[in-house]
């Protein structure tokens, strides 16, 4: 006897044998489908993808605020801020604080599959026609460059007290922790130059072959 698909589906579902979350993600899945960046792109401009996720800043009594990160894959160059929830509202939001801040045009982002980058970051990208390239599930190391400045921000930064539980404060905090970032901390991936330097060499002598940099999936 044949069995169609869809009594099949409907047996299947009468007995319970089909997780309906897992079923309705897997479907807007489909209907949605999330671009990933060509396999092997190189990277030899600023600009040309910025990395963005999000940390969370622990304070006390359980509360949290959330650190929303870019970072320019070629030169380092990052913009942060901080806000009270991870909402697609402060996604976009947040974008918005990239072009504004970044000295430089933007042609790509590539962020996680979490809900800051969702709905109304997502639906921005779009109106600013601008390319938003998710990483696949459960693969950080796609997203290795704002990853790793996360690790320095706690080492170098939250470690070290630079934590309020006003909103305002916590704001100031981090952009000042940026301006060292961008200005001051020399960075070993730049060959000891801080991202101001590094792109001020590469506009007055080119970038290099070899420093070119290729995103792998």
């Amino acid at each position: 006897m044949i069995v169609s698909a869809s009594t099949a589906g409907r047996i299947l579902k009468r007995k319970g044998l089909i997780d309906k979350k897992i079923s309705k993600r897997k479907r807007n899945s489909a209907l949605r489908p999330r671009a990933r960046f060509p396999k092997g792109l190189r990277i030899n401009q600023e600009g040309q993808m910025i990395q963005m996720d999000t940390k969370y800043i622990m304070l006390t009594g359980g509360h949290k605020f959330y650190q929303f990160t870019a970072i320019d894959v070629l030169s380092k160059r990052r913009v942060l801020r901080v806000y009270s929830s991870q909402s697609s509202r402060n996604g976009a939001l947040f974008l918005k604080e990239c072009f504004g801040s970044f000295p430089f045009p933007l042609r790509a982002a590539q962020t996680d599959n979490g809900a800051p980058f969702l709905k109304e970051f997502d639906q921005l990208c779009k109106q600013l026609n601008l390319p938003h390239y998710f990483t696949y599930p459960r693969q950080p190391k796609q997203n290795t460059y704002v990853e790793i400045s996360h690790g320095a921000d706690e080492r170098e930064f939250y470690q070290q007290g630079h934590i309020c539980a006003i909103l305002s404060e916590m704001q100031k905090g981090i952009k000042q922790w940026e301006n060292a970032w961008n200005a001051f901390r020399p960075h070993e991936a730049l060959g000891q130059l801080t991202p101001d330097e590094y792109s001020q060499k590469i506009k007055l002598q080119g970038l290099p072959t070899k420093n070119v940099i290729v995103l792998q999936t």
